[in-house]
């Protein structure tokens, strides 16, 4: 069997060990400076495939490990793997291509995943520096090619593959299936990363992990990557028991005091929600988590038992504050059942981050003071502003490219949380990214919210110190 590297790569191609900027985010990826560091969950698990199957697998995660790009080419020529994976993103796709470019020079086999390449792989297989493109889902693809390329077998029998043939034109496979049993994947392989490298802003207790228990979100956002590109639409859940034994795993394993729930929409099915919460609660697992969910789903009993578990913040797509803005997106709720979810979740203690999208196709300048004023009246104990990004793949990307919205299609420039790169018909680019650069000063320095946190950072030390990095980001700056 080969060895299989795993690198996600620097934030940038400029990027030094000593600078402050870091990769966030999943959906919406994006750079940073608070200092959030994130992992690719689908890596892991398909590291943990590989594994069982008998492949030896390494991994690198540059910017945890502190590796700039020349560092990052040393580490690939010393390791000499036969097989190199990237997830490619929109953000970090110069550095995939170098790092790529390197490797392939060296006479590694080059395999990139993810939503990205899965939504260009008729263009992007065509560069130089790739071998294989696998799309969709790769927990078990990149075993499935690793395989047909070491025994030599017909390419032509990998679904999900994109790859070039020897006359020199490029092959696209039939679409690899949903994995429909999620309790067949194996424990993702943790140990592969030092957990406590990890932070992000909604953790109060080191070390956290992030995990995903479904795939398939039933809704049609039509912003949302994942469901659009990767998972489908067709909701697919581990099963309460598969769920708590993972996070046994890392909390008794690993070391882990805080995990957050990164699935599209953890309470599509209400009752698994309470399964889970209930099954907790009774193998008495010590641990914090935080969940994303659905607003218009919660319910006086899943927010019971969330909080009874151990789950500290509930994470809302919140979008919008005007209704109008929200049927075009298609995001299926409305104002009312938005704040009841909120005021649900709040009533029995959970912390809510929201999350605002300014600068939306529809939106003007009023709409976007209406998202706004939406957001302070939440008042959640965190809302989160981005832009909407017109991701490759999603109806949405369709919609401004069709339109001649987008201001360029270098894709490290669409960061969402520092900038747009759009021009809409009823809004300037200067005028969105300026309500993005002035929201939070507006949102966290209102004399309602700092109250409201002054006494939730007397609840725990955890609350407390949190409280502290936040503030200190926000009247440093």
């Amino acid at each position: 069997m080969s060895k299989i590297l795993f690198v996600e790569p620097p934030p940038t191609l400029d990027w030094t060990v000593g600078s402050k900027v870091s990769k966030a985010g999943r959906r919406h990826p994006c750079l940073n400076e608070t200092g959030e560091q994130v992992y690719s969950y689908q890596n892991l698990s398909c590291a943990a495939v590989l594994r069982n199957a008998g492949h030896a697998v390494e991994y690198l995660h540059c910017p945890t490990q502190r590796l700039d790009l020349p560092m990052t080419k040393e580490e690939i020529s010393k390791r000499k793997p036969g097989m190199l994976v990237i997830m490619v993103e929109h953000i970090n796709a110069p550095v995939a291509w170098e790092v790529s470019r390197h490797a392939k020079d060296n006479g590694v086999t080059v395999v990139w995943v993810g939503p990205f390449v899965t939504s260009l792989h008729e263009n992007e297989i065509k560069r130089a520096c790739v071998d294989f493109i696998l799309r969709k889902e790769w927990d078990y693809s990149v075993g499935a090619l690793a395989h047909a390329v070491i025994a030599g077998e017909d390419l032509a029998t990998v679904k999900g593959l994109t790859w070039k043939d020897r006359a020199g034109g490029s092959r696209v496979n039939p679409d690899v299936d949903p994995i429909a049993d999620l309790d067949s994947l194996p424990i993702p392989a943790y140990d592969l990363l030092d957990l406590s490298k990890f932070y992000e802003s909604v953790f109060v207790a080191f070390p956290a992990a992030t995990m995903i228990t479904s795939r398939g979100c039933p809704f049609n956002c039509i912003f949302c990557s994942y469901p659009q590109t990767i998972y489908g639409h067709k909701y697919r859940a581990m099963s309460p028991e598969r769920v708590v034994r993972e996070i046994e795993f890392l909390v008794n394993d690993r070391g882990v005091r805080e995990i957050r729930i990164d699935d599209d929409t953890f309470n599509v099915d209400r009752q698994r929600v309470v399964d889970i919460c209930k099954l907790m609660v009774e193998r008495k697992v010590r641990v914090l988590y935080s969940v994303q969910a659905r607003a218009q789903l919660m319910t006086e009993e899943t927010a019971y038992w969330l909080k009874k578990s151990g789950c500290r913040m509930v994470l809302f797509g919140v979008e919008s504050g005007n209704e109008e803005v929200l049927k075009h997106m298609r995001k299926n709720t409305t104002k009312d059942e938005i704040r009841r979810g909120v005021a649900l979740a709040k009533k029995h203690g959970l912390d809510v981050l929201n999350c605002i999208m300014l600068g939306f196709y529809w939106d003007t300048k009023e709409t976007m003071e209406e998202s706004m004023a939406f957001a302070f009246e939440l008042n959640a104990e965190f809302t989160q502003v981005s832009a909407p990004t017109p991701l490759p793949g999603t109806d949405y990307f369709k919609l401004l490219k069709d339109n001649n919205c987008l201001l360029t299609e270098d894709w490290d420039k669409h960061d969402s949380v520092h900038h747009s790169a759009v021009e809409l018909p009823h809004l300037s680019n200067d005028l969105i990214n300026g309500y993005l650069s002035t929201f939070y000063r507006r949102y966290y320095r209102r004399p309602r919210y700092l109250w409201m946190m002054v006494r939730r950072s007397l609840r725990s030390w955890g609350n407390f110190t949190q409280s502290l990095r936040k503030f200190n980001v926000l009247f440093t700056k």
